[in-house]
């Protein structure tokens, strides 16, 4: 991490500011940092430097979440050198806004009177000493110039993700040789929805690859271990005790933990670890799109368009594979065939043993499942809004 010397000596120059005795550039290098930093939030910094102060104004095309902007830039901060800063002094604005929509001081010095200390931000411990006053200002302005509204739309630098994650995608889908060397990406992902179900049901799982007859295979025990099932309902009521004050919290654990009952005791639990191999490949795949399409958990700006080739190439590939099944007779009759003629695959288990149908139909459902998936990642990201407000209540923040 960059460290800023102040090894300058300033005991016999007492009229001189602090900003006057850093070394030429500082506060650029500061700035530089913190927009690397927070870069994929789409907020720049401004640095400025007064005796003992340093104030950060960050801007954005929306007003910048509070929360997360001050903890990036504090985690940023924490590995600087700023033996003579006492306190630091946040604010978040629109670009076109000429007062702040919030403003947030940090102590560095415990003699100094500030609702939250750089340790404390850092952790998201953050109390209720925002500058309310400041906050209250600019709300009806902020409010005027950027309107609130539950759906969020796709700015530029996501439709740029989704174009170039799709072209790519399309490339490497027609190429049989980079098809080849992403396969065993996506049989990592396979092998790992199947042990996770299987841990999650009380038998324990190791997956691995196949490399007798091609692709993956995931050896898990046919006993249940009674502990792993104690310690998941322990689990549950550990959350229960811990939000039994939040209705709508309480009641979706109860849900939930009546479900998992339901599932853990019946046939469900064979068919979601069976399901669940192709499952975890379009689970990834809408993960990887909305870091795509929102930037979210990225870092340089070129990782957002290789979330969205991921996955594209990853539903493509699926709808791919079930299409296979459901009109080509010689990929069906493969498919059919199973690990050595032995073990047989998990779309072909599910058709005979547990829905007794034809293969055929387990595959429809499959590439509805690919077709839906991009558009369940939109919507959430069009309303995640709504989505995070629900989140909220449900922990009682």
């Amino acid at each position: 991490m960059k460290k800023f010397d102040r090894a300058h000596d300033v005991t016999h120059r007492p009229q001189q500011t602090y900003q006057s005795r850093l070394p030429a550039g500082n506060s650029e290098t500061m700035a530089a940092l913190l927009n690397q930093a927070l870069a994929h939030k789409q907020i720049t910094a401004q640095v400025r430097l007064s005796i003992n102060c340093l104030h950060l104004t960050l801007t954005g095309r929306q007003v910048p979440d509070q929360r997360t902007a001050v903890i990036l830039a504090c985690r940023e901060i924490r590995g600087w050198s700023l033996e003579r800063i006492e306190v630091i002094k946040i604010t978040g604005q629109v670009e076109a806004a000429t007062e702040p929509a919030w403003v947030q001081g940090i102590a560095l010095s415990p003699l100094v009177d500030a609702p939250l200390t750089l340790d404390q931000a850092v952790k998201g411990q953050f109390g209720s000493g925002e500058n309310t006053a400041a906050r209250r200002s600019a709300v009806s302005t902020t409010q005027q110039q950027q309107p609130q509204t539950w759906v969020q739309p796709i700015d530029r630098e996501g439709w740029k993700s989704i174009g170039a994650g799709l072209l790519l995608a399309t490339l490497l889908l027609f190429s049989g040789q980079l098809t080849f060397l992403f396969s065993p990406f996506l049989t990592l992902v396979h092998e790992l929805g199947h042990t996770v179900f299987a841990w999650l049901f009380g038998y324990p799982a190791i997956p691995a690859f196949d490399f007798m007859h091609g692709g993956g295979i995931t050896f898990y025990m046919t006993e249940r271990v009674a502990l792993l099932l104690a310690v998941i309902y322990c689990g549950f009521g550990y959350l229960f005790y811990r939000y039994w004050h939040n209705p709508l919290t309480a009641r979706c654990l109860l849900g939930g933990g009546a479900v998992y009952t339901l599932c853990a005791f019946t046939q469900l639990q064979q068919i979601l670890i069976s399901a669940m191999g192709h499952g975890f490949e379009l689970l990834f795949a809408g993960i990887f799109l909305y870091r795509a399409i929102s930037g979210f958990g990225c870092r340089y700006s070129i990782e957002r368009p290789l979330y969205g080739m991921l996955g594209f190439f990853t539903v493509f590939y699926d709808i791919r594979f079930a299409h296979g099944l459901m009109f080509d007779p010689v990929a069906r009759r493969v498919y059919e065939q199973g690990k050595g003629g032995v073990l047989d695959n998990d779309f072909v288990h599910l058709a005979s043993q547990h829905f007794r149908v034809d293969l055929s139909v387990v595959a429809a459902l499959f590439l509805i499942c690919c077709l839906v998936t991009p558009a369940v990642v939109l919507g959430i990201y069009r309303y995640r809004r709504i989505v995070m407000g629900t989140v909220q209540q449900m922990i009682g923040a």
